[in-house]
């Protein structure tokens, strides 16, 4: 685990990267802003150690990170394994919500992208393809930890992917 983050009161980003030069170049870009703190996670169980570390309830309330951005395809725990075990986390409790999750991946697959938005395995907020753009990230970001807009996101990503559907494209 990384923690590049000092500054109290700033929303917390964890960011789960098995590849250490994209991890801390996403890093050093979140954080120039001023805005966030960032743990880094360089697999899933890392990852879930991470949160553990940011529990808040005894694990019955919501979890102290305010988005996850998430690799889809990592070792020893993927992106699916991860967003499984953390979702059923979730659902144990009552007081939680969702931890907003973005997925970034190197490939923009459609299948991948249908898991990342189905409800069993994701419900992710936002999709971002490898190479990230800066200010498409800054903006997913602020719309999550500052305008608190990962459910809308999230419906939008669903009304898009069944419009895709419907017009035959996958």
């Amino acid at each position: 685990m990384f923690r590049t983050g000092k500054a109290k009161g700033l929303p917390k980003i964890l960011l789960v990267e098995d590849n250490q030069l994209q991890a801390g170049w996403t890093a050093k870009v979140i954080e120039e802003t001023g805005l966030y703190n960032v743990f880094i996670a360089y697999d899933g169980r890392q990852a879930l150690d991470e949160l553990g570390r940011h529990e808040r309830g005894f694990d019955f309330l919501t979890n102290d990170i305010a988005c996850i951005l998430l690799d889809w395809q990592m070792p020893n725990m993927d992106g699916a394994q991860f967003l499984k075990v953390l979702r059923a986390k979730e659902l144990k409790s009552p007081f939680k919500r969702h931890i907003p999750v973005v997925i970034i991946s190197a490939y923009s697959d459609n299948e991948l992208r249908l898991k990342a938005e189905d409800t069993t395995h994701g419900l992710a907020s936002a999709y971002l393809t490898k190479p990230i753009e800066e200010s498409e990230l800054l903006h997913v970001l602020k719309r999550i930890a500052y305008d608190h807009e990962a459910e809308i996101m999230r419906e939008l990503l669903l009304e898009q992917r069944i419009s895709l559907l419907k017009s035959g494209r996958r």
